[in-house]
C-alpha cells in the first residue's frame, strides 16, 4: 500500500514534469522565438524608414540617391532644407507658376528627427542587433543606380538587412524552425523606382 502510494506520486511528478517540457519547448518555445523576431523586426523596420527618408531627401535635393553611408551621415547632420515661400504671379489665379522665394533654411536633423530624441545619425549604417556577443555591428547592404523605366532614365535604390544579422544569437532557432537566413529586411528595387519595404 504504502509502496503504490509512493510510486503514484512520483509518477505524477514525473507526469508534471512532461507536461511541463512539453509545454516549455513545444508550444512556448516557438512562441517566445516569433516575439523576440517581432520585437527585432520592428526595430530594424524603423531604421530602414530613417534611411529612406533621408534618401528620399537627398534626391530631392541632389538629383540622385547617396551612394554611400557616410556621405549620407555628412548630409543629415551638416547639410540644410530651404525654406521656399510660394507666391502667385500677378495675374495667375490657378496658381499654376508661382514665384518661389528663399525665406530661410533649416538644419535636416531639426526637420526630420526634431522630435527623435533616439535618433542616432553616427550609427545609421549599423544592423540593431549585430554585434551580438560583443562583435562589431553589420552594416545594411546600400546599392544605387540608373536604369531606363519606359526609355526614361531613373535613379532607384536597394537597401537591406539580412535575417543573419539582426537575429544573431538565435541561430539554433532560425534553423529549427526553417526560417532562411539570408532572407531579410528591405526596401527599395534596382529594376524599378519603387521604394516600398518588403514589410509593407
Amino acid at each position: 500500500m504504502k509502496l503504490r502510494l509512493i510510486l503514484q506520486i512520483v509518477l505524477a511528478v514525473i507526469i508534471v514534469g512532461l507536461v511541463y517540457i512539453i509545454y516549455n519547448y513545444s508550444i512556448m518555445a516557438p512562441v517566445r522565438f516569433n516575439n523576440e523576431v517581432d520585437s527585432r523586426k520592428e526595430v530594424v523596420i524603423q531604421k530602414l524608414k530613417d534611411i529612406r527618408e533621408i534618401e528620399s531627401l537627398y534626391l530631392n535635393m541632389h538629383g540622385k540617391y547617396c551612394a554611400s553611408f557616410d556621405s549620407l551621415i555628412l548630409f543629415v547632420t551638416t547639410e540644410e532644407i530651404p525654406l521656399i515661400k510660394l507666391t502667385a504671379r500677378p495675374g495667375d489665379s490657378t496658381f499654376t507658376n508661382p514665384i518661389r522665394d528663399t525665406v530661410g533654411y533649416i538644419a535636416i536633423m531639426d526637420s526630420l528627427f526634431k522630435n527623435r530624441p533616439d535618433f542616432k545619425p553616427e550609427g545609421l549604417m549599423n544592423i540593431p542587433f549585430s554585434n551580438y556577443d560583443g562583435a562589431p555591428h553589420d552594416t545594411f547592404s546600400l546599392q544605387i543606380a540608373v536604369v531606363n523605366n519606359g526609355n526614361v532614365p531613373v535613379n532607384v535604390i536597394d537597401v537591406f538587412a539580412a535575417n543573419k544579422f539582426f537575429l544573431k544569437g538565435k541561430e539554433k532557432e532560425m534553423k529549427r524552425y526553417n526560417m532562411d537566413l539570408e532572407d531579410g529586411l528591405r526596401f527599395g528595387s534596382l529594376t524599378s523606382p519603387a521604394t516600398d519595404g518588403n514589410w509593407e
